[in-house]
């Protein structure tokens, strides 16, 4: 049902492009007419038209991430569309593209910023800081330099490591078990895995910990920390972060950080 599912759509997606207006199509000889077929678009994505039916039949589930972007591309597929394809053909998302991050949803940048009572901040796959609402820059100054980055700043920063709590066990050891799991789930995007060879070339406890521990975690959604801020004059802390996902946005993080304990002053 689902190769006859996503073969449905295939048929109709390619059947709304008209094949006399695409320029890779030009020059053919002889020129195509309006229908574009299944040999144009296996000529659009560079393989053969056997590969190309194969995956309109639902046939296979062994496609490649590049070889699905470029029958999107060819396609002219939404975004939505192209998160359908990729769920039925191989149940994973598309791989992330490096959007553009100075266009956040309102919805989304409005939540932030009138977010008054805890510090919250965005921050995408790599962990780079892309937004904060202005007490998360009063506790964290950190997040108003340039390029700021959760995982650079928390585990290679030598104020990190007052200022957490605990450092090795409740910090160190649970953000390396993240980017593990960040690192094999994205194992093409290439900011990631350069994020994790600086920070094990870098960094001589971050090594020894990644040597000796093969704990995952995906998310620190939950969990409760200690933190030592000159924002609290310096008093102890608890606190918990909580993760959502802007739907609008999956590749970002949405973060905000509440008090462990009821207290006061934030």
């Amino acid at each position: 049902m689902d190769g006859e599912s996503i073969s449905r759509l295939l048929r109709a997606w390619r059947g709304r492009i008209d094949a006399r207006t695409v320029p890779e199509l030009r020059g053919l000889f002889p020129r195509p007419g309006r229908r574009l077929s299944q040999a144009h678009v296996a000529r659009m994505t560079g393989v053969s038209e056997g590969w190309y039916r194969a995956l309109e039949a639902g046939r296979r589930q062994d496609f490649s991430e590049s070889f699905l972007l470029r029958v999107a591309q060819a396609l002219r597929l939404s975004e939505a569309e192209t998160l359908t394809l990729f769920l039925a053909v191989c149940g994973r998302r598309p791989p992330e593209t490096g959007r553009d991050h100075s266009d956040l949803p309102r919805g989304v940048k409005a939540l932030l910023e009138q977010q008054v009572s805890y510090p919250a901040y965005l921050s995408d796959v790599a962990w780079n800081v892309v937004a904060a609402n202005s007490l998360m820059g009063e506790w964290f100054p950190w997040v108003r330099r340039p390029r700021p980055n959760l995982m650079r700043w928390t585990l290679l920063h030598p104020e990190a490591r007052e200022q957490m709590l605990d450092w090795e066990d409740s910090c160190a050891r649970i953000y390396l078990a993240m980017l593990r799991v960040a690192a094999n789930s994205n194992p093409g995007n290439g900011e990631l895995r350069a994020l994790v060879e600086e920070i094990l070339d870098s960094d001589a406890d971050c090594r020894r910990i990644w040597a000796e521990e093969f704990d995952v975690v995906e998310h620190r959604d939950g969990h409760v920390f200690r933190l030592r801020l000159p924002y609290h004059g310096s008093a102890e802390i608890r606190v918990t972060s909580h993760v959502l996902l802007p739907i609008q946005r999956p590749d970002l993080r949405f973060v905000f950080i509440t008090p462990a304990d009821g207290w006061a002053g934030v």
